[in-house]
């Protein structure tokens, strides 16, 4: 049976032997696919999606008009006014 020589070589021993074993973990896992096992981090219906636009004023009037908001006039005055503000910057 051999026994440690100084104090110092059994803390040392410990340590190489848990940085062997995050080396081959490591290793392994750099040569294996990569895998999503961090579900939990990221919520799945927000990652990897960009937010919807906001609807545009005519989209608006025009939902409206198709729920039965507005009647045929409305829809009409609506749209014109719609059409006289708009700036030439706007592309609906």
């Amino acid at each position: 049976m051999m026994l440690p020589q100084s104090s110092t070589e059994i803390p040392t021993a410990i340590f190489n032997f848990f940085m062997l074993l995050l080396l081959w973990r490591f290793s392994l896992r750099l040569l294996r696919r990569p895998r999503n096992r961090r579900r939990w981090l990221v919520d799945p219906t927000v990652a990897h999606r960009l937010p919807e636009p906001k609807p545009t004023p005519l989209e608006i009037a025009q939902d409206r008009y198709a729920r039965g908001e507005l009647t045929d006039k409305e829809f009409e005055q609506v749209v014109e006014r719609l059409l006289k503000s708009r700036s030439p910057s706007q592309d609906w």
